[in-house]
């Protein structure tokens, strides 16, 4: 930070002579470069001094300074003058007729005309930036009490009966899709596949993506996105409670997980300076101002915010570093006219989003469709933001089923380590009254066997939670397949039918033979697929138009 002299540089001696007023102290230099000097040195000879002067302050100018301080000293020139006033541009023979210090129009002027702030341009990684700072020498001076300032209540409006008519309770619903992920993610060893996630995917508010990037966060998936065998073990193995914590701390201290480049549709054309982590804490220290027990209005949050506390997540105003960019217009959001679309759009997603999928905070709407524009902390937030896991009512005691078509249905409380097993031996169907369906197939079974899975494993746990015995026509099957593999398979052929032997015969005799599989009558036979067109040409060839079943056209 610049030294207090040179703070002074700019200022003429009319100017230093309202500072030493303002110190009470008696200025006697006969001109200006003596002056800086001597103002200087009578300033920071005296700390008594500057601490009476700051106690006297009001409690507006006070907080003022803690900002500063909270700040490394510094924050971008627009930033401080929006928080707390401008100072009027007047030259010195305006200025000392009409004393604007006696008289200042905002918190501002008047720190400025105390030569407790100064304004310049300061380096930073956007450049040159101007900035409004505290000079150098001053900072140990000023008194303690302004670098343990309390938090400002943030101001926001209280959301209406009519703005949360439809609320959304927190759930911990996040448990079984991470489950279902981690199954996904094993059996394909690593590759999200979408088409056996959509089966169970309509009920996910979470991205696959982003669920991903939290478990490894968590450390239960390696770099690759496979499952680490104990951590994942571990974390279904966990009671339901233990586990929606481990996530929420893995969120809370993460500095991959990166919230503002998961916004749908945000992306950063290349790197830009800034850490996920304190970002995340920045955020989450303004909200925990609110009172807890009240339903607040988003939108009226973020508008609050920006007047208040709108550099909460680039303290040093640098809006020109990030090179973000809205893939749904196309537009390059750089400067702070681009705020609501990205520190809006943060504090929007973090609240509808991360906080809500973990048990923090509910939310609620005008109506059922309506965006979600409403919320409160959960009565899970005290333990979840401190690591701990909250009181639940439920615990995973039901049981999965298996039928005697080979269906298998897991309710959502079974145990996700018994579900977690089940899915890798099964093709997945969709969820059914809140209760997860799969089959057993060959092929499902194969690829089983092929991760090293041995059919008794399922049986075990199927035998486990299950007071009734299998049903024997499913075990006899599994056996069989077990002991000869698939013994019974279906084909989709085309079937050409002919209105004579003699057809067929000269047929089989022509080029087409090696497109015809096995006879199955004396006037039928069967097409290989993708032969159709090559076998019509072949009987145009021979003087036989042919006709296709509505169902081939």
């Amino acid at each position: 930070m610049p030294t207090l002299l040179h703070s002074l540089q700019k200022h003429d001696l009319g100017h230093l002579h309202i500072i030493a007023d303002g110190w009470d102290i008696a200025l006697q230099a006969p001109d200006v470069r003596q002056g800086r000097k001597e103002l200087t040195k009578a300033i920071l000879a005296d700390r008594a001094r500057v601490t009476e002067l700051v106690e006297d302050m009001a409690a507006e100018e006070q907080a003022a300074l803690a900002d500063l301080l909270g700040q490394e000293g510094q924050i971008a020139w627009h930033l401080f003058t929006q928080q707390y006033g401008h100072i009027r541009e007047i030259g010195p023979g305006r200025r000392d007729r009409e004393q604007p210090h006696l008289n200042p129009i905002s918190t501002t002027e008047r720190l400025w005309y105390l030569g407790l702030i100064a304004r310049d341009f300061l380096d930073s990684a956007a450049g040159p930036v101007e900035f409004a700072y505290i000079p150098d020498e001053l900072i140990p001076l000023l008194p303690a009490f302004l670098r343990t300032a309390p938090q400002k209540t943030l101001l926001s409006r209280p959301a209406t009966p009519v703005e949360r008519a439809y609320p959304f309770p927190v759930n911990d619903h996040i448990l079984d899709h991470a489950t279902s992920l981690l199954a996904a993610l094993r059996m394909a060893e690593g590759k999200l596949d979408p088409n056996l996630l959509e089966a169970q995917r309509q009920e996910w508010p979470i991205p696959p993506d982003t669920l991903a990037a939290l478990l490894r966060s968590a450390g239960i998936l390696d770099e690759q996105n496979v499952p680490r065998s104990d951590p994942t073990r571990d974390f279904l193995e966990a009671p339901r409670a233990e586990a929606l914590a481990q996530l929420a701390a893995a969120w809370l201290s993460s500095r991959e997980f990166d919230d503002l480049l998961l916004i749908p549709h945000l992306i950063a054309d290349s790197e830009f300076p800034h850490s996920p982590l304190e970002m995340r804490q920045s955020a989450l220290e303004l909200l925990r101002s609110l009172p807890a027990d009240q339903w607040w209005r988003l939108p009226a949050l973020i508008s609050a915010v920006r007047t208040q506390q709108p550099s909460f997540l680039r303290p040093k105003g640098d809006y020109d570093t990030w090179y973000l960019k809205d893939i749904r217009s196309n537009q390059y959001l750089r400067g702070i006219e681009y705020w609501e679309q990205v520190e809006g759009e943060y504090l929007r997603y973090l609240i509808t989003g991360p906080l809500h999928w973990l048990g923090m905070v509910e939310l609620a709407a005008s109506q059922p469709d309506a965006p979600r524009e409403a919320f409160r902390f959960s009565p899970w937030f005290p333990q979840l933001i401190a690591g701990q896991p909250p009181a639940f009512p439920w615990q995973e005691d039901q049981s999965p089923t298996l039928d005697s078509q080979g269906q298998i249905l897991v309710p959502r409380l079974s145990p996700r380590a018994a579900r977690y097993l089940i899915a890798r031996f099964c093709e997945w169907g969709p969820i059914k009254r809140g209760q997860y369906s799969y089959s057993l197939t060959p092929s499902s079974l194969r690829q089983a066997e092929a991760q090293g899975l041995k059919l008794k494993h399922l049986l075990g746990v199927l035998q486990r939670y299950n007071s009734s015995p299998l049903p024997p026509n499913t075990l006899q099957a599994l056996k069989r397949w077990q002991d000869h593999g698939t013994q019974i398979s279906f084909q989709q052929s085309v079937v050409l039918r002919v209105n004579h032997p003699a057809v067929l015969e000269k047929l089989q005799s022509s080029p087409a033979k090696r497109f015809l599989g096995a006879p199955l009558g004396p006037t039928t036979i069967t097409v290989s697929p993708g032969a159709l067109d090559k076998v019509r040409e072949i009987l145009i060839s021979l003087g036989y138009l042919s006709e296709l079943d509505s169902s081939l056209k």
